[in-house]
């Protein structure tokens, strides 16, 4: 018995033993439990975090398809613009392409101007000393260089024949004249020779027009004509080269300073010279200033160089 009951007793105390473990382990097991609930918890709360954060992103995925829809029709809007400044810039250089060959004819241009209207300056110069140094009575225009020659010295009233006295005037100016025009610092520079009549407003203007047509016709067959003895062979050849004689009737008077009509001074025959490409460099000048070339006549009665001899 008493063996039995020190079994039992063994057996008790094994079956709380057990029982003990048993609780231990179910404790155990409901802590794993409850962990597990709060990690089930924690995983869905991350599951809807990344459902939320997946949505987001796939809102923003749309937004960003949208957007490159957009761009993409800007960047279809913007190429033929590109193109277009293309062409405008393209364009643009050869403007200033243009502009500056243009700017550098125009400083040729210039160049050229300031050149002629020098030589211009030095031949009126060169004139006014040798009419000067040989006393011959001319009229020189200060900006053109135009000589006038009284036709009362040349011409008897109303006549176109030559005086004997104009031809001495016209024997003693033309020599000193094509010294300097012909002189081998301006021959080339030289292109034209003007022997112009002009007449007084008296008289109808055809009648003036023959007149002056007439006494400009005079003087150049006198100095032109063969055998002329104050000019050499050579010489006469350039002349009549570069001569042309003109009438200007009373279409360019010249007045005194109170506005009434100097009809002696009127009455003249001017010799003229005209430059190489004049004609294009004074249109040059006046597309340079901006405004017409001025007129070379004189507007009054010019000032003559010398006393009469």
């Amino acid at each position: 018995l008493d063996e039995k009951t020190a079994a039992l007793t063994s057996a008790q105390d094994d079956l709380t033993t057990a029982q003990n473990d048993l609780i231990a382990a179910q404790d155990e097991l409901t802590a794993a439990q409850e962990d597990l609930a709060v990690q089930q918890m924690l995983l869905e709360a991350a599951q809807a975090a990344a459902q939320k954060t997946q949505e987001e992103l796939d809102a923003q995925e749309a937004q960003l398809q949208v957007t490159l829809t957009q761009l993409d029709e800007q960047q279809a809007q913007l190429e033929p613009q590109q193109s277009q400044l293309e062409a405008q810039q393209d364009q643009m250089s050869a403007q200033q392409s243009q502009i500056a060959q243009q700017q550098s004819q125009l400083e040729q241009q210039q160049k050229q101007i300031e050149d002629l209207v020098g030589v211009r300056t030095q031949i009126i110069a060169d004139l006014s000393s040798a009419l000067r140094e040989a006393n011959i009575s001319a009229t020189v225009d200060p900006t053109s260089g135009a000589i006038a020659l009284a036709s009362d010295v040349l011409f008897a009233t109303g006549e176109s024949e030559l005086t004997d006295e104009g031809r001495s005037r016209i024997d003693a100016f033309l020599p000193v004249y094509v010294d300097v025009l012909f002189s081998e610092e301006y021959r080339g520079y030289v292109s034209e020779i003007i022997i112009e009549g002009h007449t007084d407003s008296v008289g109808s203007y055809i009648s003036n027009l023959l007149l002056s047509q007439q006494r400009a016709y005079s003087v150049a067959s006198y100095v032109l004509a063969d055998g002329y003895p104050y000019i050499s062979e050579e010489t006469r050849a350039h002349l009549r080269q570069v001569t042309t004689a003109n009438g200007r009737s009373e279409s360019d008077l010249i007045y005194d300073a109170d506005g009434t009509e100097n009809q002696s001074a009127s009455r003249r025959v001017v010799f003229k010279f005209r430059l190489t490409d004049e004609q294009m460099v004074a249109q040059l000048q006046s597309i340079l200033e901006g405004g017409s070339a001025a007129s070379a006549a004189p507007t009054s009665a010019p000032q003559e160089t010398a006393a009469p001899t």
